[in-house]
């Protein structure tokens, strides 16, 4: 088997929109799969997107290039531009490779400082915040009819990290903005104006990043960007202001969307399916065994890259040094040679956290505990404050159009508050 058994175009509207089936015909038919265009090739089947994580002498994640081509280019397998992503001249600060797009030793030194400042104490410590965030928002919406995404799932992750990192809140706006355009980059469907605007915003946060650096410098606050510039003072192999900088962008984009999905589609799962909701408000303890399938079935991201470092067959595949590869973990959830029923939410599940959604090896989401107490929490509030919650019947779920995650725009709802 091979690419041209795969029946579904990738860069259609409908299969962005909802992509199960195409990758349900990459894990039979196509498992290493090459894009139309010739981008990259999609790896789909859950152990050899494990077995790759884990593979740093054949894979690297220093791969600083995103793809820009239109939808008819994509349609018509022209082979797209590929833009850098290092950063340009004049920025206030120099973009440059930290964890998830950085190899060992380098990954390992940035990753060790990480941890020490995104400690589980932290998290811990947060969930108080976190709870009395979620009544907030909720008590905040004074109609039965609303925007979930806009007024609740969107607003809760980005707040939490604002204050985590200690950003003001009166920056929250500009902050959504810029962390949108970040995610937006990578969505592998840019035309080239979209990709020019959405640099120049990305711009803009590296210099107000780079700022805030500057100011926390000499003494640092009890928050995590004073961590990190205290921890990279104390290592034996200090790392500077741009790494800094850069992490900063990450843990911002990339913990902001995760969670803003997870909280997303897992509200629009409860709506879809009253029973699974009756059960919970029944049994609150196997909410967090909720999050997890959630995440193992609309996973926040629908892969992240992988750049080939030498020659090598793969399903027959011939992989040249150079190529990329795209890990898919939203494919991987619903393999059905891994997981029992993968269609089906199961509370029950022996090894729950065994998908991929917050990656695997080394570069695991740093941000994954946290952006799993955050869903588990919200889940909770919603639930024992309400008496049912239902789909809005009118033009009530859209997604973000992109080949790089699985984010809800808009989820319209019916919330009967107790």
């Amino acid at each position: 088997m091979n690419g041209k058994d795969v029946e579904l175009n990738p860069f259609s509207p409908e299969v962005i929109a909802s992509p199960w089936e195409f990758f349900a015909q990459l894990r039979e038919r196509a498992p290493v799969y090459a894009l139309p265009n010739n981008a990259y090739y999609l790896v789909s089947r859950y152990q050899d997107v494990k077995a790759i994580a884990l593979d740093t002498e054949t894979y690297s994640s220093n791969l600083v290039s995103v793809m820009l081509s239109t939808n008819a280019d994509n349609a018509a397998g022209k082979p797209p531009e590929m833009l850098n992503l290092s950063g340009g001249e004049g920025q206030k600060a120099k973009a440059t490779d930290v964890l998830a797009i950085a190899d060992p030793p380098q990954h390992t030194r940035q990753r060790r400082v990480a941890n020490r400042a995104f400690t589980m104490r932290r998290v811990a410590n947060m969930e108080q915040r976190i709870a009395a965030l979620c009544n907030e928002l909720l008590s905040d919406i004074k109609s039965e009819e609303f925007d979930w995404v806009k007024q609740f799932a969107a607003p809760l992750p980005l707040i939490i990290i604002m204050e985590l990192i200690g950003f003001p809140l009166a920056d929250r706006a500009k902050l959504k903005r810029w962390s949108d355009a970040s995610v937006a980059l990578l969505s592998g469907i840019n035309t080239a104006e979209e990709l020019v605007a959405h640099g120049e915003q990305i711009n803009q946060l590296i210099a107000y990043l780079a700022e805030h650096y500057d100011r926390a410098f000499e003494s640092p606050g009890d928050n995590l960007l004073g961590d990190l510039i205290v921890e990279s003072k104390l290592d034996d192999q200090q790392f500077g202001r741009d790494e800094i900088v850069s992490m900063l962008v990450q843990l911002l984009s990339a913990g902001n969307e995760t969670t803003a999905s997870l909280v997303g589609s897992g509200m629009l799962m409860l709506c879809q399916d009253q029973s699974l909701q009756h059960e919970l408000r029944q049994n609150p303890d196997k909410i967090t065994a909720f999050v997890e399938e959630v995440l193992r079935l609309e996973s926040p991201f629908h892969g992240h890259f992988r750049l080939v470092k030498k020659d090598h067959i793969l399903h027959g595949v011939e992989l040249k040094a150079g190529d990329r590869l795209m890990l898919m973990w939203s494919s991987t959830g619903r393999d059905a040679d891994q997981f029992e029923s993968p269609l089906t939410v199961k509370l029950n599940r022996q090894k729950p956290k065994s998908h991929l959604a917050f990656g695997y090896g080394i570069h695991h989401c740093i941000g994954a505990a946290l952006s799993r107490a955050e869903a588990r929490i919200a889940f909770e509030t919603v639930l024992v404050n309400s008496k049912n919650v239902e789909l809005n019947p009118i033009e009530s779920v859209s997604y973000i159009p992109s080949l790089f995650i699985r984010s809800l725009e808009k989820l319209d709802i019916i919330l009967h508050k107790t």
